[in-house]
């Protein structure tokens, strides 16, 4: 039993054939043979496993009836241990069977595509559209870039950091191979602190196109500044920034399928055979998420999600018409079956 609070997402290694390996999360240290694991709503035993990468094998009609057979290296997924007895239930009850596969229909999220990158974890990426495998000492420099600040850096860190522009930001992310100096996932927006190399020719070129790049791929719109502008007054451009969150915040005002809910929501369309099992506010596992049920229509559903489900689970990069694995609540189903 699950309770569909995503623990970890995880990259795929290997998938066909009936095998699916995808990377072990440092944080699931207690595996063993036999383990059941909900990866993207399904369960599944482990069959192998080593500190890297976890193995499963799937049977014929679970990639019949879910998403699992579509997945392929690279491809990030929700993971999710059994529940222990002694835990608090804090999503709902989730069996880790998946009953159909919807669609999505439109999604309004202000999160990062695709979702944070986990510190623990070996990337595959591109460099300007050109697949690559991501250096193994990306994650070191920006653990050294952050312990070793460049003094404009650290300048407008002291005023951005612990919420103060009224969104979280992070400094030295990871993205396709990339070290963003400050990201902020809610509003999918970057600043780089530039020094007076990036006023050279060959420079500028090369960051129209990272610049580009992000935001043709990723959404990302990139906010370049000057040190001297910070050295300048860091007050003014604190205060140019919080002018661009209040435009940019205006704009992405939360939809109808969202519940009001900053954040964003979800509209997909749901197998007919599962509609007597949903139910206005009623709980509902998508990719293994438990959510809570917005609206429902004639052939559809609205979903709300919060920010911290866009950035810590695969929610965050869905487009229109990616598949979805659906379980709806078994409470729901028994109290059907009952009164039939």
């Amino acid at each position: 039993m699950f309770t569909g609070i995503i623990e970890a997402t995880a990259r795929v290694q290997e998938s066909g054939n009936g095998i699916l390996v995808i990377e072990r999360p440092k944080t699931f240290d207690d595996l063993r043979i036999g383990s059941s694991i909900a990866v993207a709503g399904v369960c599944l035993s482990v069959v192998k496993l080593n500190k890297n990468c976890i193995q499963f094998e799937v049977v014929p009609e679970t990639l019949q009836k879910t998403t699992l057979g579509s997945y392929k290296e690279g491809d990030t997924v929700n993971l999710e241990r059994a529940m222990k007895v002694d835990a608090r239930l804090d999503g709902h009850i989730v069996q880790g069977h998946v009953e159909g596969v919807g669609e999505v229909r439109s999604v309004s999220t202000s999160s990062p595509r695709p979702p944070p990158p986990s510190e623990e974890r070996e990337l595959l990426g591109k460099q300007w559209g050109a697949s690559r495998v991501l250096p193994s000492n990306t994650k070191f420099f920006a653990r050294e870039m952050r312990r070793e600040p460049t003094a404009a850096e650290s300048l407008l860190w002291d005023r951005i950091r612990r919420d103060r522009l009224g969104v979280r930001m992070r400094r030295q992310y990871v993205l396709d191979g990339q070290i963003l100096d400050f990201y902020c996932p809610a509003l999918k927006f970057a600043i780089e602190v530039d020094g007076g190399i990036h006023s050279e020719h060959l420079q500028k070129k090369s960051d129209t196109e990272r610049d580009r790049y992000l935001l043709e791929e990723h959404g990302i719109t990139t906010i370049r500044i000057s040190n001297d502008r910070v050295f300048g007054d860091a007050d003014v451009v604190v205060k140019d920034l919080l002018a661009y969150i209040q435009n940019i915040t205006q704009q992405t005002s939360p939809s109808s399928e969202g519940g009001g809910v900053r954040g964003g929501g979800l509209h997909m369309s749901i197998p007919r055979n599962l509609f007597p099992f949903i139910v206005p506010k009623g709980s509902i596992a998508l990719d293994g998420v438990s959510l809570t049920v917005a609206s429902i229509e004639e052939d559809c559903i609205s979903v709300a999600l919060i920010p911290h489900t866009l950035e810590n689970t695969t929610l965050g990069r869905l487009q229109k018409g990616d598949r979805v694995n659906i379980e709806t609540d078994v409470l729901v189903r028994y109290a059907v079956k009952n009164r039939s």
